[in-house]
């Protein structure tokens, strides 16, 4: 059946407004936050390469094998104890921006702020670095001294740990933050990371940790100290000594927490 003309425009025009009519946009994903015990969370400064260090959060899982020990006040010196034996069911572990980040004032920051570990006055400060030079950066926290081993990072007194919430159910994801009443939850059970709304399918909140740069890089080496003053002199002969130790703390960057870690509920 042939249709006249006049119809045949009228359905063409039909179809060729569909084919152009805007998708629905996808809405970002509106997380919140929760209350954790404080005492089963440690921020680490941790050295990569002489006078250089990256932040990492341990969280403990309750009732299982210490994830670490403490000793010292200026500053507080942690032994990494997760890194001497399989601490899948023991220890959680972030040691980037897939497993931790700010949250100010009762909102996610994802891209107003970047957070930065500074030597300044004798000890490592965790700055957030605003991304508008005109507006302050904020302390996070600080190590109150500073030693070539991990440290303490200590939080400001406005700022505490807590972890993502979504839907009732938790994600393995914690914060800082600066909310004075995160709210109190018993028993939250752990939520898959996968296929959240806004994500495309087959992605997780929490992508495998990319490794350091190798030591011998540009990217992750100092300048090569100058052996004429007395903390050259001190570089040039501990840094090759100490290699292995710095191996050993890097395992914490490049060794993946095993899928089955995420499943423990948050007490």
């Amino acid at each position: 059946m042939k249709l006249s003309l006049p119809i045949a425009f009228a359905t063409i025009t039909t179809m060729g407004m569909s084919a152009i009519a805007p998708m629905q946009p996808v809405h970002a994903v509106e997380f919140d936050e929760f209350a954790v015990d404080q005492s089963q969370f440690v921020a680490v400064a941790v050295p990569y390469n002489y006078r250089r260090y990256k932040l990492a959060i341990i969280e403990q899982v309750p009732g299982q094998k210490s994830c670490w020990s403490e000793s010292g006040s200026r500053p507080t010196t942690v032994d990494l104890r997760l890194l001497t034996f399989d601490h899948t069911n023991d220890c959680l572990k972030a040691v980037d921006t897939n497993g931790y980040s700010l949250r100010v004032n009762g909102k996610d920051d994802k891209v107003e702020y970047t957070l930065n570990l500074v030597e300044n006055r004798g000890q490592l400060e965790l700055i957030a670095d605003h991304k508008d030079p005109a507006k302050p950066n904020i302390v996070i926290g600080s190590t109150n001294g500073l030693v070539e081993s991990p440290m303490k990072i200590n939080l400001e007194p406005n700022w505490q740990f807590t972890k993502r919430l979504y839907e009732g159910g938790a994600i393995q994801h914690i914060y800082m933050s600066n909310n004075p009443s995160p709210q109190v939850l018993d028993n939250v059970a752990t939520i898959p990371t996968t296929n959240l709304p806004g994500e495309a399918p087959g992605t997780s909140s929490n992508p495998t940790p990319q490794p350091l740069p190798p030591a011998g890089t540009v990217a992750s080496q100092p300048a090569p100290p100058d052996v004429t003053t007395v903390e050259g002199f001190i570089s040039n002969i501990l840094t090759p000594l100490s290699q292995a130790v710095y191996n050993t703390y890097n395992s914490l960057f490049t060794t993946t927490t095993p899928p089955g870690s995420q499943s423990t509920p948050n007490k």
